[in-house]
């Protein structure tokens, strides 16, 4: 759509319709100052001038925050050399660089690809032409609506890191201190926890498996021991090394969360050492379950899956779901959420409860419990022991 040239107005900008290429309205009355109307919706105000002969725009606000009066004082004040309300529109794309520079290089080489992936994949499509200051909250909502209904928990995700990124531009000086973060507020995607964890029978026969076959030698058996025992993620075991191993805990270099310490139970403590005694190089900086030439993962896998129907356990079962049952059951035996949360190493109480499944004869105790409760307030117990002998009598006696 080419230029367009008339004398301005609040009721004009407001009608503006984006069409499917950016276009600009131009005041007839301030002929510097004209209204850029993008193909998102976004409408910012813009200066023209020549530098060295060059053509250059300046950004002075957006519409409808700033209306056609205040657009007029603005660009007079501009081009009066009174430029300190003036910020360069920095692209999305140019934010994103130095957002990877100053902050993601700081992640873990996984969490930096996982990073990547989202501001690839994701947000430079949405925003990557876009400047910072016209990235609206109908803009966020559109992306994050359409992105959320094929993968909601990843559209969570990446909404966090377009918020961060756009709360630092602003600490960063690239927006001014009186605009809203627009992908702050939006109400994510509800996450549905998914797995499994094992009742106590299948907990025994998974036991009595593993317990054979890390006997015999088999490393992979031993780490899904491990896992079962201490509720660490599979990267946690498989990157232990002997001199990690305390006598009363494991001391992790490196997790998810960072170096962190695990406390073994009196079973975890008493596997470790008698998997020590069974091995030659189970000292210093040898890594307590070795593999050799394999892959460690996916010999795990393989071993998992062999154990698995050995042990009579749902086809559905994963790996990750031991950590799960680790969860459930510490919370049925009476551990509170924080203090199972400090044992996985989570960051938020919210991640742990996720995983909080209860057993169905747990919930039962529970329930039993609370009636009793409430019928003691109801009906006294000695009322209640009293009445077998109130009580009408049956059979060939008298009444």
């Amino acid at each position: 759509m080419a230029n367009l040239k008339t004398r301005l107005t609040d009721a004009i900008c407001s009608r503006a319709r984006p069409g499917a290429r950016e276009y600009a309205l131009r005041d007839e009355r301030q002929a510097c100052l004209s209204l850029r109307v993008r193909p998102s919706g976004a409408k910012t105000w813009e200066v023209r001038e020549r530098s060295n002969g060059l053509p250059v725009r300046s950004t002075l606000g957006t519409f409808p925050a700033m209306g056609v009066k205040a657009a007029r004082m603005a660009a007079v004040a501009f081009m009066a050399g009174d430029r300190k309300p003036v910020r360069r529109s920095v692209p999305f794309r140019e934010l994103c660089a130095q957002h990877e520079l100053r902050h993601a290089a700081n992640l873990k080489p996984s969490g930096l690809r996982t990073y990547r992936t989202y501001v690839r994949l994701q947000l430079l499509p949405a925003f990557g032409s876009s400047p910072i200051d016209t990235i609206t909250r109908r803009d966020v909502v559109c992306w994050f609506e359409r992105y959320g209904m094929t993968s909601p928990g990843g559209a969570n995700r990446a909404l966090g890191i377009l918020s961060q990124m756009l709360t630092s531009a602003q600490r960063w000086d690239m927006l001014p201190p009186d605009w809203s973060n627009p992908a702050v507020g939006i109400r994510l995607n509800r996450r549905r926890a998914i797995g499994t964890f094992l009742s106590k029978p299948q907990m025994a026969r998974l036991g009595g498996v593993l317990a054979r076959r890390s006997h015999i030698g088999c490393p992979a058996a031993g780490v899904l021991e491990a896992l079962l025992l201490t509720g660490c993620r599979v990267g946690e075991i498989l990157s232990l090394r002997w001199e990690d191993v305390r006598p009363d805990r494991l001391r992790l270099q490196d997790s998810k969360t960072g170096a962190r310490d695990v406390p073994l139970g009196t079973s975890a403590c008493r596997f470790f050492t008698s998997y020590r005694r069974r091995r030659a190089s189970a000292r210093g900086r040898h890594k307590v379950f070795q593999f050799g030439e394999a892959v460690p993962y996916e010999r795990v896998r393989t071993v998992w899956l062999s154990v698995r129907k050995e042990a009579q356990l749902p086809g559905t079962l994963r790996i990750h779901d031991l950590r799960h049952s680790f969860v459930s059951h510490a919370i049925m035996a009476g551990e509170s959420l924080f203090t199972v949360s400090r044992l996985l190493g989570h960051k938020r109480i919210q991640t742990t409860a996720r995983y909080a499944h209860l057993a169905d004869d747990t919930l039962r105790a529970s329930a039993e419990r609370i009636g009793m409760l409430i019928l003691d307030q109801v009906e006294p117990p000695a009322r209640r022991r009293k009445e077998p002998a109130t009580q009408t009598r049956t059979g060939g006696g008298a009444p």
